[in-house]
């Protein structure tokens, strides 16, 4: 389905839970875990501005502020004003999950950062974004997705899950170029979000893979304690894609999450 700029998958009814994916990737990301968590809840999953079947036309210069904008503008058509929904980010998804808080803080019940940081890049990892931005620009979206997705998986797992590797893949390829570029500089230009975590009023999720090596434990670490309300859950053997890695453990965190989120909210 298409809602101006952005594509969405939506499945289910009930309590909302937004599913935000991450860099080069769509709505597949969450295939399997909408369906699953659509039998108790009303799950929308958009495709960020460049993702997807979402277009990269960009009506302004394009920041983590300006994705959690689009979001924001998709729900307010979706879903009754008043309602608060529990937003659920993977990585990039994590950073607009944490600037929708920011910005519009009534309108959430709970987040999740799914192998994502409220720490802006250091100088390393901006000059990093600046590379890879150019990388694409000179030489395309495929060239940097086939090198690029691989090593998000943890290396013990690279052979059993060899499948799906293909399959992220081949749906990152098809991310457009301006995107991914537009994406990259995003990135790096984020702030430093941890007074999110530190003034939430909400519960607070963290799925940190112990060999993350986009997001290293010690930062996520850093950052979990933060928060006021918050449920922290180490994935051993895992990267930075949990949801594909250790599938039915991480839903089972989500799935639980959500339901805190509910408690808490009816309290």
């Amino acid at each position: 389905m298409k809602n101006d700029m952005l594509s969405y998958h939506a499945v289910g009814k009930g309590k909302v839970v937004v599913l935000l994916h991450g860099f080069c990737e769509d709505q597949t990301l969450w295939s399997d875990y909408a369906q699953q968590l659509s039998e108790d809840y009303y799950v929308i999953v958009p495709e960020l501005p460049g993702f997807g079947q979402s277009a990269p036309e960009f009506s302004e210069a394009v920041s983590i502020e300006y994705y959690a904008r689009r979001v924001h503008e998709l729900l307010e058509q979706l879903v009754h004003s008043e309602e608060r929904v529990t937003f659920i980010g993977h990585s990039l998804g994590g950073y607009v999950a944490l600037a929708f808080a920011d910005f519009y803080p009534e309108r959430i019940k709970g987040f999740g950062l799914f192998h994502s940081t409220a720490f802006a890049d250091n100088e390393e990892k901006k000059q990093s974004r600046d590379k890879v931005a150019q990388y694409i620009q000179d030489r395309g979206v495929a060239a940097f997705t086939d090198n690029f997705v691989e090593p998000l998986f943890y290396v013990g797992n690279r052979s059993r899950l060899k499948k799906e590797i293909d399959q992220v893949k081949q749906q990152a390829r098809l991310t457009s170029k301006e995107g991914a570029v537009a994406a990259t500089l995003a990135m790096k230009e984020r702030p430093d979000r941890t007074d999110v975590l530190k003034e939430a009023k909400v519960p607070v999720l963290f799925i940190v893979g112990k060999k993350d090596t986009s997001i290293p434990i010690e930062k996520s670490i850093e950052q979990c304690h933060f928060p006021a309300k918050s449920m922290i859950y180490f994935v051993d053997n895992v990267g930075h894609m949990g949801m594909i890695e250790e599938r039915e453990e991480c839903l089972t965190v989500l799935k639980s999450f959500i339901d805190l989120c509910e408690e808490v909210s009816c309290k």
